[in-house]
């Protein structure tokens, strides 16, 4: 894999970006980064993208925030995103896959980690902010953990391990080990091809309203095309949409089932990504029932198995490996490999209720 494309230090970010006011699209910036840098800002806030404020994690006036209608689970992490371009400056909509965004554009993905999660407003202690951002035709990214006193964000290019105690859905005290990614962690998810891509903003996640902060509520796709941010995307209701994972009413069992493996397992199984060896490709796109794992048996899995036969055993989770393996937390088994530490119970629920009810059975 091609790692430069994904390094977080000793990059030439150039001088258009560095040039960039950081107020957001069609906005007068209300912050400019220091220029001449040759290597991404040793500080969040120089970006001028997010700031902390009441203990949260919000856009700077013109960055535009978004949300994901079946977003990846994350040890519980509660997560802030944002969007900001050049003025002047649009993304380019597709029907299926990640927008194309114009040079320039930067991408912020804020995580922190919740002290209950059943708590309708948890105490939240923000970890790292996410800098993703588009210069001489490449995607290019770095991490930056939030101190103690939750008030600044450094660049963090070596990642880490950041230890914290949550009280699960159900009660129970869980020990995350939650990890903030290094350079080949990242491409690890974010590679198609070695070429370094976005995940999230594609048409399906993000056609869903939206509660803004001025207190308006808008659709995403309606909202991004009206500010100019986005071109060429249809009306809302033309565009597909993923079901909300733990919504019944936003979708089927196997629609909101399906949502959940793209989300959370896709950028790894498909085509160019990094397990595309295994032939277990899992985008709501595709229809084949063998592609995405019935009675299909993996290529290379090991001990990851569990000694079972095939990924998914209609009406049998118990004897399917994706159950197994969604349902582990020993890094040998795990899936995915990188970005859990703890299990999804609701999400492993969820697989296991779909294959239950999956019809026929394997040779």
């Amino acid at each position: 894999m091609d790692q430069r494309l994904f390094r977080s230090v000793g990059l030439l970010v150039g001088g258009a970006l560095l040039a960039l006011g950081c107020g957001g699209s069609n906005s007068t910036p209300s912050c400019t980064p220091v220029s001449g840098k040759a290597e991404p800002f040793p500080t969040l806030d120089a970006w001028c993208q997010v700031s902390m404020v009441g203990g949260d994690v919000v856009p700077n006036p013109g960055v535009t925030p978004y949300n994901l209608n079946t977003p990846l689970f994350s040890d519980y992490a509660v997560k802030r995103r944002t969007v900001w371009m050049p003025p002047g400056a649009s993304a380019t909509y597709d029907g299926e896959n990640v927008f194309t965004f114009p040079e320039g554009t930067v991408l912020t993905k804020s995580f922190g980690l919740p002290d209950d999660v059943r708590k309708a407003q948890p105490v939240v202690q923000w970890v790292e902010t996410r800098v993703m951002w588009l210069t001489g035709g490449e995607w290019h990214a770095v991490s930056y953990t939030w101190d103690q006193a939750q008030t600044k964000a450094t660049v963090a290019p070596g990642g880490g391990v950041y230890p914290k105690t949550i009280i699960g859905p159900d009660g129970s005290t869980l020990d995350a080990q939650y990890l903030v990614p290094q350079a080949n962690q990242c491409s690890q998810c974010h590679a198609s091809n070695s070429v370094t891509t976005l995940i999230g903003p594609k048409a399906r996640n993000l056609n869903r309203d939206l509660t803004y902060p001025d207190g308006t509520t808008e659709n995403q796709l309606a909202h991004w095309t009206r500010l100019g941010l986005l071109t060429g995307a249809p009306d809302p209701s033309a565009a597909p949409r993923l079901p909300v994972w733990n919504d019944p009413s936003t979708g089927t069992l196997d629609q909101r089932a399906r949502a959940y493996l793209e989300s959370n397992c896709a950028h790894c199984h498909s085509p160019g990504g990094d397990a595309k060896n295994s032939a277990l490709f899992l985008s709501t796109f595709v229809t084949d029932a063998y592609s995405y794992g019935v009675c299909k048996k993996p290529v290379a899995a090991g001990g990851g198995t569990g000694n079972l036969l095939y990924d998914i055993v209609p009406g049998q989770p118990d004897a399917s490996i994706m159950v197994h393996r969604l349902g582990s937390t020993d890094p040998s088994v795990a899936m995915p490999q990188i970005g859990r530490s703890v299990v999804d119970q609701a999400g492993l629920q969820l697989i296991e209720d779909w294959i239950a009810s999956l019809p026929g059975s394997c040779p």
